[in-house]
């Protein structure tokens, strides 16, 4: 299925008139962008923020796993759907529906976006750059300390479903201390099944960071924690087969994976076999 990312139709017979009418519309839509760029004032850069993916050509947009159209296609997204994207770097230049742009943007599932193909209401960045100290949180465990990735978003058949496709696991024993990644009100705390021993922070908006498999939390339900605040231990408790920490942004509501968590040390890239050190607490 042809896919587009570069600002061009996919060469084939027929499409010339097509071809050049997007480019008569291009320079338009361009021409009114910057008009109206005048009068705008810029839109702040937040957590994260959901857009839509607008092609005019109405072809999927590609999903690439580097900020560069040398970057190898993962995937695709449907013309018009809403994608979540958490950060973004500057790459490749890329001839979009408004003009040339170098803004990529990191998907909450991962990979990358041109910005040329997402209505995101400005010019510039919507969303912090990645691995910038502007990032809501901080690992979950003590400053200084580093701690293997075991499993990141998608990276297994256990971290693909709507519970766990965007959880970041770290490999580590048994008492290590769990601290808040981000200030916020406890949500939960307790045996979850699967999850074993869990807390839920409550951030707002539905918005929760998860923290599960542990060994113990000091918390209640209800309480205020600051940002790198304990609330408990690592462990093993539940569906595991060794020690570590699940660590995921949810829905508050119903425990459904949410987000990948941005970081202060590393954003939203979380490769596995890395050990980031936490500046946290």
């Amino acid at each position: 299925i042809p896919t587009v990312d570069d600002g061009r139709l996919p060469a084939s017979a027929g499409q010339s008139e097509v071809s050049s009418l997007r480019r008569i519309t291009q320079t338009l839509v361009a021409a009114m962008v910057t008009c109206l760029a005048i009068a705008l004032s810029a839109v702040p850069a937040h957590a994260a923020a959901q857009v839509r993916v607008h092609v005019p050509s109405g072809l999927p947009l590609n999903i690439r796993n580097a900020p560069a159209l040398s970057g190898a296609v993962i995937g695709s997204v449907p013309n018009g759907s809403v994608v979540t994207i958490t950060c973004h770097v500057r790459g490749d230049a890329v001839q979009g529906f408004a003009g040339v742009t170098n803004i990529w943007n990191r998907l909450s599932s991962g990979g990358w976006l041109t910005d040329g193909f997402l209505e995101t209401g400005s010019n510039g960045p919507v969303v912090p750059l990645c691995g910038s100290s502007s990032a809501q949180f901080k690992l979950p465990f003590p400053a200084g300390r580093a701690y293997t990735i075991t499993q990141a978003a998608g990276s297994s058949f256990s971290h693909n479903d709507a519970y766990n496709r965007h959880a970041i696991d770290f490999g580590m024993p048994v008492g290590v201390p769990i601290l808040a990644s981000a200030a916020g009100t406890i949500r939960f705390e307790g045996w979850a099944t699967g999850g074993g021993i869990m807390a839920l922070v409550d951030h707002g908006n539905n918005r929760c960071s998860q923290y599960a498999h542990l060994s113990a939390t000091i918390i209640n339900t209800g309480d205020r924690v600051a940002q790198g605040q304990r609330i408990g231990t690592s462990g093993a408790t539940g569906n595991v087969t060794g020690p570590h920490l699940h660590w995921n942004i949810v829905n508050c509501d119903s425990h459904t994976s949410r987000e990948i968590p941005n970081s202060v040390e590393v954003g939203t890239n979380y490769v596995v076999g890395r050990a980031p050190v936490s500046q946290n607490g």
